[in-house]
C-alpha cells in the first residue's frame, strides 16, 4: 500500500482512508484467529470428553484379575483320574454284589405244628434255586437244616413231634407214634408222655445226610433211669430204628463229617452213620 503524497490536495482524505485500511488489515485477521481458536478449543474439549467416556467405559467393563481367574477356574472341567486295575476290579465287584443282592429274594413259608404252633420258615430264592435259611421263632422248638439246605426238620418241645419240610413247601410228620416192646406190647407216644411228663421220646433231631435224621430218645426202655439212646428215621421209608451201640446219660449232636454225624456221649465221641451204626 503506497503512501499518499503530502502535496496532494486530497492528502488528508487519503491518509484517513489509508488508516482505515490498515486497521481493517489488523482487526480482520485478529477476529478470524479468535473465531478459529474458539472453534478448535470446543472441539478439543468435546474430544477430551469423548476420550474420557471411552476410557471410563473400558475400565468399567474390564473384569478384575481375581474375578476373571475365578471364572476360568469354574469353567475348567474337572480332571478325571484314570482308575487303576485294582480300583476297576473293586468297582466291578461292587456292581456284581449289588446285582446279586437285587437278584436274591426271601420268602416265608408258614407251617403249623401238631401242637398248634405256627412256624415261619425262611427261604432264600436266587434265580430258580431255593435254599432254607432258618426259622423266625425257635422259642418252643428245636430244628436242623439239611447239609444241602433243601430241607428242615422241626421238633416241638411241647409234644416232641417231628415235622419234615422241604424247599418245595412239602411237609410230613415223621414222628414215631408208638413203640412196640420185645414182648409185642404197644406204647403210644401221647399216652406215655401223659403219664411220664419228663420222658424223652424224640428230641434234638439232626440230619445224618439228606435221607436220614438222628434224634435222642429214652426208648426202648420205659423207666426212671434216664438213660438216653440214639435213634434214626429214614425219610424215604419212614422206618425208625435204634442206633447201636450208643447210650449214655447225656447225648449231644455236633457236626456232619465224612465218617458220619458227630455225637458226644458222656464226653466220648462217636459217629452215627446212615446205616444206623455208632462208630468211633
Amino acid at each position: 500500500m503506497s503512501k499518499p503524497s503530502m502535496f496532494s490536495k486530497h492528502y488528508k482524505k487519503e491518509i484517513k482512508k489509508r488508516r482505515r485500511k490498515i486497521v481493517l488489515l489488523i482487526i480482520v485477521p485478529i477476529i478470524g484467529l479468535t473465531i478459529f481458536l474458539i472453534t478448535d478449543f470446543n472441539a478439543l474439549i468435546n474430544t477430551g470428553i469423548s476420550m474420557k467416556k471411552g476410557i471410563t467405559s473400558v475400565l468399567l467393563n474390564k473384569p478384575k484379575d481375581k474375578e476373571s481367574s475365578a471364572v476360568k477356574v469354574e469353567k475348567t472341567p474337572p480332571v478325571v483320574k484314570p482308575q487303576s486295575n485294582t480300583e476297576k476290579s473293586k468297582a466291578l465287584q461292587a456292581e456284581s454284589d449289588l446285582k446279586a443282592a437285587a437278584a436274591l429274594k426271601n420268602e416265608i413259608f408258614v407251617v403249623t405244628l401238631s401242637d398248634g404252633q405256627k412256624i415261619s420258615i425262611e427261604f432264600t430264592v436266587k434265580a430258580a434255586e431255593k435254599n432254607i435259611k432258618g426259622v423266625t421263632d425257635d422259642k418252643n422248638i428245636s430244628y436242623d437244616i439239611s447239609p444241602s439246605k433243601k430241607s428242615i426238620v422241626i421238633q416241638s418241645k411241647n409234644n416232641q413231634d417231628l415235622l419234615y419240610v422241604d424247599v418245595n413247601k412239602i411237609s410230613k410228620d415223621i414222628t414215631k407214634k408208638a413203640h412196640e416192646s420185645s414182648k409185642g406190647e404197644m406204647f403210644p407216644k401221647d399216652g406215655l408222655l401223659k403219664n411220664h411228663t419228663n420222658y424223652l421220646w424224640s428230641i434234638t433231631p439232626k440230619f445224618i445226610d439228606e435221607d436220614n435224621i438222628a434224634y435222642v430218645s429214652e426208648l426202648p426202655w420205659i423207666n426212671d433211669k434216664g438213660v438216653q439212646y440214639i435213634w434214626k428215621v429214614n425219610l424215604k421209608s419212614n422206618v425208625h430204628m435204634q442206633v447201636k451201640p450208643a447210650s449214655g446219660k447225656s447225648i449231644t449232636f455236633k457236626n456232619n463229617t465224612p465218617k458220619g454225624l458227630e455225637a458226644f456221649i458222656d464226653g466220648n465221641v462217636v459217629y452215627v452213620t446212615s446205616t444206623g451204626e455208632a462208630i468211633e
